[in-house]
């Protein structure tokens, strides 16, 4: 990373991506994490050691791709403020997807137009290939001079570059893909809390964690149930995926949503899932 090394500190959400853990490692940086989306922890760790620090970086998703929730990015940049550290924000779930614009959940959470450094991918919900950062131009100009990651890399094809130029344009003149998005969203929970709501705790084991994303995930405590559900709907012609640790704390099943998700599709998903649930337990 370009922005911090050896004599500084980075702060990290626990639950923060891999490439944000590993980047944060190669900076040379000292690397904490705080407990995740817990403000109060994060303080704790700026008042124990910011003061023995060039500069402090805190790090944080802002939709978790492996649970779907939110950080709580204002109180972050509220602690950023007041103990003069930088934020450095992932939006490679909320690009496209969050926003009256889609620019991102930073523009969600009301956070437009404070100083943060805004990190994302061009190649989930804006189909290209690649990535990028966005901040203030003086931050620009220093990456361009310090990053030996962009420096040593090359440039995105011409193809790549005008498929993400495009999708950003649909982004903006097509809101109504983000509408048809979170219909979907809201089909799918209401679906899945009602067929989890029929079966009673000791027989599934699963519960429905907490979201604010097109991400939701069915929480198991057993690798082994989560896998053969996973297989079972992809027997019945459905992609759900099973991730276990080490990845995650405990074993999911993770389910993606989309604009071009049809009604009938949701309801095929919930369907199958109750009956690859019900056969778990027979």
């Amino acid at each position: 990373m370009g922005l911090v090394g050896t004599p500084d500190l980075i702060l990290g959400d626990e639950f923060n991506h891999s490439s944000l853990k590993v980047g944060g490692r190669a900076s040379g940086a000292t690397v904490l994490n705080y407990d995740h989306g817990d403000s109060t922890h994060l303080e704790d760790l700026l008042a124990t050691h910011r003061h023995r620090y060039r500069r402090c970086l805190i790090t944080t998703d802002s939709v978790f791709s492996m649970d779907g929730d939110l950080c709580p990015l204002p109180e972050i940049l509220d602690l950023a403020e007041a103990y003069g550290a930088m934020v450095l924000v992932d939006e490679a779930h909320g690009t496209g997807v969050f926003g009256m614009r889609g620019s991102g959940a930073v523009e969600y959470l009301g956070c437009s137009g404070r100083p943060l450094i805004a990190v994302g991918t061009l190649s989930k919900a804006l189909g290209s290939l690649g990535g990028y950062v966005a901040g203030s131009a003086t931050l620009i100009d220093f990456l361009r001079n310090r990053a030996p990651g962009w420096i040593y890399t090359t440039g995105l094809s011409p193809a790549d570059t005008a498929a993400a130029l495009a999708a950003v344009q649909i982004i903006r003149q097509e809101p109504e893909r983000r509408q048809w998005l979170w219909q979907n969203v809201q089909i799918l929970s209401q679906g899945l809390d009602e067929q989890l709501s029929r079966l009673t705790e000791p027989k599934t084991g699963f519960e429905r964690l907490p979201s604010h994303s097109p991400i939701l995930c069915l929480q198991c405590q057993r690798a082994e149930v989560a896998i053969s559900v996973s297989q079972r709907l992809q027997q019945a012609g459905l992609w759900v995926a099973a991730v276990r640790p080490p990845t995650v704390p405990t074993s999911r099943l993770r389910m993606t949503i989309m604009a071009t998700h049809e009604p009938g599709h949701l309801t095929q998903l919930v369907a199958a899932l109750a009956a690859a649930l019900e056969a778990e337990t027979s």
